[in-house]
């Protein structure tokens, strides 16, 4: 089973901001995260080959004002998360390395949350399949009733099992989920 630690959840939050709904990071964000100095993700962010279309939805080019710089406007820019990693996946190096394989690792953490909850809908809809048919047996006659007492304590330990297990636990800790 995949599971993220905390200090690489730690890195991605670092890397990302949350405003008004809108999910963003900024180049110098980028810089610092992976080592570069700004004036270079800059002109990586310039030399871009995407659509100007891509570009335009994910790319905002926005300006600090520094008195350090005598009022001169600093420029940065504000990227959607697919920008970000439009940009990242062309760095080089160890940081990039290992951005690259965490951003893999959650993919397929992500992945895998999506088939263990289609193996839950199945095993549910199992269940709800068992289910039924032991209601209708026990309603038929006496020995059906007798048989759906016993039948009623174990199914229902069941139908707890799976709804412990559906309930979507964002376990980002490293230990396994229950």
């Amino acid at each position: 089973m995949t599971t993220l630690t905390q200090s690489q959840v730690a890195q991605f939050r670092e890397l990302v901001i949350a405003q008004h709904g809108e999910v963003f990071t900024t180049s110098r964000q980028v810089a610092e995260l992976f080592g570069k100095r700004h004036k270079d993700v800059l002109k990586a962010l310039r030399n871009l080959e995407c659509s100007p279309d891509f570009a335009g939805r994910n790319f905002a080019l926005c300006h600090d004002f520094s008195e350090l710089q005598n009022g001169k406007p600093l420029p940065y820019y504000q990227m959607t998360k697919d920008g970000m990693i439009f940009l990242v996946m062309g760095f080089i190096g160890p940081q990039a390395a290992k951005f690259k394989e965490l951003y893999i690792l959650a993919f397929n953490w992500m992945a895998e949350q999506i088939r263990t909850t289609h193996e839950l809908a199945h095993w549910q809809h199992d269940f709800t399949r068992r289910e039924a048919a032991s209601v209708a047996n026990g309603s038929m006659h006496g020995q059906g009733l007798a048989r759906r007492r016993i039948e009623k304590h174990a199914l229902s330990q069941e139908q707890a099992a799976i709804h412990a297990k559906l309930q979507l636990c964002l376990n980002l800790t490293g230990e396994v989920a229950a």
